[in-house]
């Protein structure tokens, strides 16, 4: 699977996690869940980095859903539900903060095994010609998409693969002979090819 991120995007990511995760750590060390009132007990502290949870949820932007049934003394529908939205209210709902925390380590063990990888292919051009390919051939999609159109379907099909993969060969032959003949190899390559061919 070809990761679609750049190393300073995937470490971006890892550092926003990692931040996350140790704020709702932090905030269970502080704040209280009331099992009468069924509301967390919060002092300055743990206000403020409920405050922080908050803002930050939205750049977090992970589903992490589970199926919950709620206890037959309440009834309710049953139904997933996100962890994520309801970082504050799992006590409610008789869940623990360490089900999040468990999702969170893993995303962030897969952003951490990527940086190394990711940080080599910078100095790799292979890497780039291959980024600058892609984006060249999604470029048709991305201007259907901008028109209103939905192209969802159509990248993902025979077809819209078949002209990407076109727009990628034809797009890398140009390329190839543009940089032959900038370094003067254009014709010596094309005799080279006619002696080849037997023409």
């Amino acid at each position: 699977m070809r990761r679609a991120i750049f190393y300073w995007e995937a470490k971006r990511r890892l550092d926003l996690l990692t931040a996350f995760r140790n704020r709702i750590i932090a905030y269970h060390a502080r704040a209280h869940w009331n099992r009468y009132s069924h509301e967390w007990q919060e002092d300055d502290e743990a206000r403020e980095l409920r405050r922080q949870i908050n803002d930050e949820m939205r750049d977090v932007a992970v589903t992490w859903d589970v199926f919950y049934t709620p206890p037959a003394v309440t009834g309710g529908p049953a139904g997933n539900i996100s962890l994520l939205e309801n970082v504050f209210h799992l006590p409610n709902l008789g869940l623990s903060h360490t089900a999040l925390l468990d999702r969170l380590d893993r995303v962030i063990g897969v952003y951490r095994s990527w940086l190394g990888p990711l940080w080599r292919k910078l100095f790799s051009p292979f890497y780039w010609l291959g980024w600058g390919l892609t984006w060249i051939a999604e470029t048709p999609f991305r201007l259907l998409a901008s028109a209103g159109f939905n192209v969802a379907k159509v990248e993902g099909s025979f077809w819209g693969k078949t002209a990407k993969a076109v727009i990628q060969f034809v797009t890398a032959i140009g390329t190839a002979l543009g940089v032959l003949e900038k370094l003067d190899f254009l014709k010596p390559v094309v005799s080279a090819i006619h002696r080849l061919l037997g023409a």
